[in-house]
């Protein structure tokens, strides 16, 4: 292989294409304009992208993944515009949720229909592909609602180990990232061996990711992350550098984070709770980690049996993924 059929940006263009003329063929008109408004609030088309170019990557051919990359993008926003009704979200990206712009009863529909919808995508695949295709898609759905409702639940509890906050991100967060990648690997005809390892790639470069958006909440650049520092500590939100300074703290420490929930001034608490993360070690502890992650997710994608021509634009998707400020 002397060079890819297609770079980053022609598969980007032709799955926008894909995504904007063939992919809404069936779909029920009257829900169409909510569907249409979540797909539009321009994300990273990260999932899609990690299918197309691990298809590609094995020689795969990724008109024949088109669907399929639309399955997984369906699927995600299906899952934000759930997500925002449950958490009463007003804003995404800059833009008005689904459910404040076609009220709430549109809005599950809406959703319902898309997580449907992304069956009819998945058969576009290669029918002799879809028996694998199928329960490795089925099997991330489920998982990714498991994580939402562990998610949610989480906000009810004081506590939660370091065991069951990584179980919740893998779910909610770094699978659905991994099956794109198995899933583009299957119709890209790899091996068994190839699967397993792109997969562990995807898990581990999610979980990864979802820990440095926790560490830039607390400790990143207010200008380039583009939100206020400390939003998950007003929210007593359970980031990972929470649960990591629980688990390890004496019980003085202890007590001051739970009496800081309680602590309305929100200067105070932000200083106060980044203080506690500063003397327990919190901040090195939550970054080694991460990098850890991350050190792991290339090692598989380095055991690959592809060319480094076809490896390249994996870790450029890797890079752009963990590698960034915001």
């Amino acid at each position: 292989m002397k060079q890819l059929k297609y770079t980053s940006e022609q598969l980007r263009q032709q799955f926008e294409d894909y995504l904007e003329n063939k992919a809404f063929e069936g779909f029920p008109e009257v829900l169409l304009q909510p569907t249409k408004h979540i797909l539009q609030i321009k994300g990273k088309r990260i999932r899609p992208m990690l299918l197309l170019t691990a298809c590609q990557a094995f020689g795969g051919d990724v008109q024949n993944a088109m669907g399929p990359a639309a399955t997984v993008e369906v699927f995600h926003n299906f899952s934000l515009v759930h997500d925002d009704i449950i958490d009463e979200a007003d804003i995404r990206r800059g833009q008005p949720t689904v459910h404040k712009v076609f009220g709430t009863y549109k809005a599950i529909l809406a959703g319902d229909a898309m997580l449907i919808h992304t069956y009819n995508l998945l058969q576009k695949a290669p029918a002799e592909k879809l028996p694998e295709l199928l329960p490795v898609y089925n099997k991330v759905a489920m998982q990714v609602i498991d994580g939402e409702q562990h998610d949610v639940d989480f906000e009810d509890l004081p506590e939660v180990t370091a065991e069951e906050y990584m179980k919740m991100i893998e779910y909610k967060t770094s699978v659905l990232l991994a099956a794109s990648l198995h899933l583009g690997s299957i119709i890209g005809n790899s091996s068994r061996e190839d699967q397993q390892l792109i997969y562990d790639f995807g898990l581990k470069l999610g979980l990864a990711f979802q820990i440095k958006d926790d560490y830039l909440d607390s400790f990143g650049d207010a200008a380039t992350f583009g939100k206020r520092i400390g939003g998950d500590i007003l929210m007593n939100k359970k980031t990972y550098l929470l649960v990591t300074a629980l688990s390890i703290a004496g019980d003085k420490d202890r007590q001051a984070i739970f009496d800081l929930f309680e602590e309305k001034d929100e200067e105070k608490k932000i200083a106060s709770m980044l203080a506690l993360f500063e003397k327990l070690g919190v901040r090195q502890k939550t970054y080694a980690r991460m990098e850890e992650l991350y050190k792991e997710a290339m090692r598989s994608l380095n055991a690959l049996s592809i060319v480094e021509i076809a490896r390249q634009p994996l870790l450029d998707l890797a890079n752009s993924i963990y590698h960034r400020s915001f």
